[in-house]
């Protein structure tokens, strides 16, 4: 069984349909309709957007979860093709091994999604209100920063 009887079933415990989670999730209800309809695996990236969309654990939405099970530091690296030369490999796998890495270790792989999902709003901001998002992060970190996640961070290798 692929992905898609489990998306479905999904879908309906949650009171939606497959056009209002597409619109929801950025994705084409025709994908989810074609995944469904195939009973074929999700595209991992798909997954986070749909189990951001759902409330729900990633893993309940994709078989293929690279983050399940033993994470292992050679499973997240990734080849990036950019034009610029900004996103080599190499720069990435550095960026991945010496702070994505660390960081999903000390605090859990499970938040990736959440990660995700900030990361994308992020970007889909202007910059105006990124600058407020940044600006608020720095005020919050004078008043809530947690003494031992901040050591454990600091003590990350080539933060």
């Amino acid at each position: 069984m692929g992905d898609g009887k489990n998306l479905k079933e999904l879908i309906d415990a949650k009171g939606t349909n497959v056009r209002q989670l597409a619109k929801a999730s950025g994705l084409k209800a025709s994908t989810l309709y074609s995944i469904i309809q195939k009973d074929t695996n999700i595209r991992f990236d798909y997954a986070l957007r749909i189990a951001n969309e759902l409330g729900v654990d990633v893993n309940e939405v994709c078989s293929a979860n690279p983050f399940s099970g033993e994470l292992k530091e050679d499973e997240i690296y990734m080849t990036v093709k950019d034009h610029t030369g900004l996103l080599d490999k190499s720069r990435v796998k550095d960026y991945l091994l010496y702070s994505m890495y660390p960081l999903m270790m000390l605090y859990g792989k499970n938040a990736m999604p959440d990660v995700d999902n900030l990361l994308t709003s992020f970007y889909q901001l202007d910059d105006e209100a990124r600058n407020e998002i940044v600006d608020t992060i720095k005020v919050k970190l004078q008043y809530h920063r947690d003494p031992k996640r901040a050591e454990d961070i600091k003590n990350i290798k080539k933060w």
